[in-house]
């Protein structure tokens, strides 16, 4: 559409952001369960787009908890397959408790903990240190990683030696 005092196309821009997609109730936070890892395992945490779910994910913020008294690290990982002992996380909501009955996700939160396997496929996009006893949380990504149906978001929990370690994950997404 030209702009009648100087000719030029207006560009039109689609903002869309986490609390519009709440209110709107897409937008979700999930939780694996404690992970338990070392000893030459590892454990794992992550969400799956089915192929079928006819909706792409936003993620936004990710968080690793590490429960132990040793470094580990988080390798972030983009369409990787998760390891054959992964189970889905039953602690999953969206964060819009005001809709009833609450909305459910298309997308499938997973995690393993003891797992032998190594990441199969997928790309490794970047890794964190996790420090002992804290919490590291994700800048905001604001929807720039995008999983399309069929795509996957994990974090794989690699510790630094053979020590046993207790850490957990936490994810938050939208579904467009």
């Amino acid at each position: 559409m030209p702009d009648e005092m100087n000719k030029m196309p207006i560009e039109v821009v689609n903002v869309t952001s986490p609390a519009l997609n709440s209110k709107l109730g897409r937008y979700f936070i999930g939780k694996t369960e404690l992970l338990q890892f070392g000893g030459g395992s590892y454990a794992w945490g992550g969400i799956e787009n089915p192929i079928d779910s006819g909706v792409n994910l936003y993620i936004d913020i990710f968080t690793i908890t590490n429960f132990s008294s040793q470094n580990f690290i988080g390798e972030i990982w983009l369409n990787a397959r998760p390891p054959k002992n992964a189970v889905a996380s039953f602690n999953v909501t969206p964060t819009n408790q005001a809709i009833l009955p609450p909305p459910k996700p298309k997308a499938v939160m997973k995690n393993a903990g003891y797992s032998t396997e190594p990441m199969m496929k997928g790309v490794n996009i970047f890794d964190r240190i996790v420090p002992q006893n804290s919490t590291l949380v994700s800048d905001s990504h604001n929807g720039s990683i995008i999983i399309g149906p069929g795509g996957s978001f994990s974090i794989l929990l690699r510790p630094a030696g053979f020590q046993y370690i207790t850490g957990a994950i936490v994810l938050t997404w939208w579904e467009e």
